[in-house]
């Protein structure tokens, strides 16, 4: 991936599978960590962590000290556990989903106020979502209608007004499967990406 995005405005990060080889995992991420391809925040390599409060925070912590102790790059833990971001560990947080509630508009600002109260001086990086529907692929754990763009339209307010620090991450890129994908398609034509640019726009501009 960081070869084929040398030369473009695209950039690279990793997201690190709590249950699978922690240690090995962070090798492979601190061996790319100075990549120019890699996403950064304020010069800093950022990592994203699936399912992190999976594992107690010493786990973490521990790992942190043995791979990072000076904190060159960005840990967000995953979740909306938000006193879990008090680790030592975290420097921020980056909740995975959205679509499972029905008024992004409210929920993320709601989660946008208890980030800094838990972890004052930490990060908080929202998710967006176009909907979702996974029933097709397992046990139904989200539906949500699209409403034809108006679900995102809302995610992406409530992103907007959510005390927006850095960056929002969008839930998901081509997640077929369970629906909740932007890319575009013959159903949907390029209408999620020019809502996502459209926010950009907003963003930069605010």
């Amino acid at each position: 991936m960081l070869d084929l995005v040398r030369g473009s405005d695209f950039r690279v990060t990793f997201e690190l599978d709590s249950n699978a080889d922690p240690d090995g995992q962070l090798q492979e991420f601190y061996r790319h960590a100075s990549d120019p391809g890699m996403v950064t925040y304020q010069a800093r390599p950022v990592l994203f962590f699936w399912r992190a409060p999976t594992r107690p925070n010493s786990f973490w912590s521990d790992l942190r000290a043995r791979f990072d102790p000076d904190h060159k790059a960005v840990w967000l833990t995953d979740g909306d556990q938000f006193p879990f971001m008090s680790g030592d560990a975290w420097d921020g947080i980056s909740p995975y989903a959205i679509a499972w509630s029905p008024n992004p508009t409210s929920q993320l600002p709601a989660w946008g106020a208890k980030a800094p109260a838990a972890a004052p001086a930490k990060l908080y990086v929202p998710p967006v979502s176009p909907g979702c529907d996974d029933s097709a692929v397992r046990t139904v754990t989200c539906v949500r209608d699209r409403s034809d763009g108006q679900y995102y339209q809302a995610a992406l307010r409530g992103a907007l007004a959510s005390n927006l620090q850095w960056a929002v991450v969008v839930c998901t890129w081509n997640e077929w499967m369970q629906s909740t994908s932007i890319e575009p398609s013959v159903q949907y034509g390029d209408l999620y990406l020019q809502l996502t640019r459209q926010f950009a726009d907003t963003f930069k501009a605010s």
